[in-house]
């Protein structure tokens, strides 16, 4: 899952969203691109729990659009 979260600026951020991700599902794997804002959770969680997981850590994330870069699940088939 591949979200983006606009608040990111240090890497204080990004553990800060690594530990709340791996909080609700410690078997997680969380990458953080600060230059792109954007968050990979690959995990048990739903895309709605690691969107929550992210909000309670005071970042707000949206799901990142399909085809949008490193990290996307696009095959690269369809364009």
């Amino acid at each position: 899952m591949l979200f983006d979260v606009q608040d990111i600026t240090c890497e204080k951020c990004a553990t800060t969203i690594e530990q709340a991700v791996l909080g609700q599902d410690p078997t997680a794997q969380v990458t953080v691109n600060l230059g792109d804002k954007r968050v990979q959770v690959e995990g048990l969680l739903s895309q709605q729990q690691a969107i929550e997981a992210m909000a309670k850590a005071g970042f707000a994330a949206t799901t990142a659009a399909p085809h949008s870069g490193e990290g996307s699940e696009c095959c690269g088939g369809c364009s």
